[in-house]
């Protein structure tokens, strides 16, 4: 191009098409949305509500592919928005891509834990054939919210896809029971404990705080339902009481004295009340440090194992408190040998193999444990060491080839990955 021609601005015809060609090649601007989406997990990037609402505007548009390999980078770091995870996930399903999206809310180094991530990867593990694991998914949607749209439908039509009644564990759940039919211990002058109040019901019966007349002591009196009919009972409040005592020791409830007779079973008390009330009541505080309690659950659990049984309910209501470093295993009425099969277990705290008619195997309350953990940690946010707990959670809930065989083997993996000051008072 001559001088002239430059200070014109007239190209020479070569150069116009050169300068084409290039304009053709160049690739189109990028929408503002997934421009600004890029920067997610970036200082000065979107903050969660608006990093959902950029993905929601990228879906069926040609960006779409881009804004999911976006939120699959950020959550494979463990710091993407969970809605905006789950969002993604659901955007993979819709284009037939299940493997990924299954993974990309099961895995990284924060998997999924809303209602609505769990709803999404059973309905995932149900279509790649995976029944019991979809189903153990549903639990544990149910045990938080009973009502949670679609939960109790598919919960109830898999069950019976497996072969199983579905109305147990839902009545369980809801905490159901006849109040009326329970029978309690008289309260006559005669009668060896003075109740005070109830403190927990569930499928077997009541339990209440009562003091013995003759030592003066507290006590936690469990009553079984049917006392008019304690020949039912009989085996069961016998079978409780023996295994207990077969496996006395550290960290599991002491039991005390009984009477198959009537129906009533007298165990330690535990005076700090049960985990499942100190999450009901919102006092996380208390239950750190968790290695504190955690730590002597799983020695419990592991001689529980190594003595040939399964306790098959490990959930938070069977966690008490004597003080705050000294859980007690409590309610040994399910436990079972191990090769034995399987009883119904409690609605959202069963491993998928059980569902899926496993015999008893030590895993399954290893299961049990990574569940009571992740109750237990849920919404501590930040606290000492919250990111190992989840962890180790995440390990005790998973596939089943990678979970800790039994409990000494979570008490191995505890003491390697816990610093020997993990979590100690101030």
């Amino acid at each position: 191009m001559s001088f002239w021609d430059r200070l014109r601005g007239r190209p020479r015809a070569d150069e116009t098409k050169e300068e084409t060609d290039a304009a053709d090649e160049a690739p189109a601007p990028e929408r503002p949305e997934l421009e600004r989406l890029l920067r997610l997990g970036t200082a000065g990037g979107p903050e969660p509500d608006e990093a959902l609402s950029l993905f929601r505007a990228l879906r069926a548009t040609p960006d779409e592919a881009r804004g999911i390999d976006v939120v699959s980078e950020v959550a494979r770091a463990g710091t993407a928005p969970e809605a905006l995870v789950v969002a993604a996930a659901a955007a993979l399903a819709d284009r037939g891509e299940r493997d990924r999206a299954l993974a990309l809310v099961t895995s990284g180094k924060a998997p999924c834990t809303s209602a609505e991530a769990r709803m999404l990867a059973a309905d995932l593990h149900e279509t790649r054939g995976e029944l019991a694991e979809a189903l153990a998914l549903v639990e544990r949607v149910l045990v938080r919210d009973l009502d949670y749209p679609g939960a109790r439908e598919r919960h109830q039509r898999w069950r019976a896809r497996l072969g199983q009644d579905a109305g147990t564990q839902e009545s369980a759940a809801r905490g159901a029971g006849d109040r009326a039919a329970v029978t309690i211990v008289s309260r006559e002058p005669d009668a060896p404990f003075l109740l005070l109040r109830e403190v927990a019901r569930g499928g077997a019966g009541a339990v209440y705080e009562a003091q013995d007349r003759e030592l003066g002591r507290r006590v936690a009196l469990k009553v079984y339902h049917r006392a008019h009919h304690v020949d039912r009972d009989r085996a069961q409040l016998m079978h409780e009481a023996r295994v207990a005592a077969a496996l006395a020791g550290p960290s599991v409830v002491r039991v005390l004295d009984l009477d198959p007779a009537r129906g009533w079973l007298a165990l330690e008390w535990a005076a700090l009340g049960s985990l499942k009330q100190r999450l009901k009541d919102g006092d996380r505080g208390s239950l750190l440090p968790i290695r504190a309690w955690a730590l002597p659950l799983a020695s419990a659990l592991g001689r529980v194992h190594a003595s040939g049984w399964v306790h098959h309910d490990v959930k938070p209501a069977n966690v008490l408190f004597a003080s705050p470093g000294h859980p007690l295993l409590a309610d040994f009425g399910t436990a079972r040998r191990t090769g034995e099969p399987s009883p119904p277990g409690s609605l959202g705290y069963v491993s998928p193999e059980r569902l899926a008619g496993r015999a008893s195997d030590p895993r399954d309350d290893v299961f049990g444990f990574g569940r009571v953990l992740e109750d237990a940690i849920d919404g501590l946010g930040d606290a000492p060491d919250a990111t190992l707990w989840r962890a180790i959670a995440a390990g005790c809930t998973g596939p089943d080839s990678a979970r800790p065989a039994d409990g000494r083997a979570i008490v191995t993996r505890l003491r390697v990955e816990l610093p020997p000051d993990s979590e100690r008072p101030a």
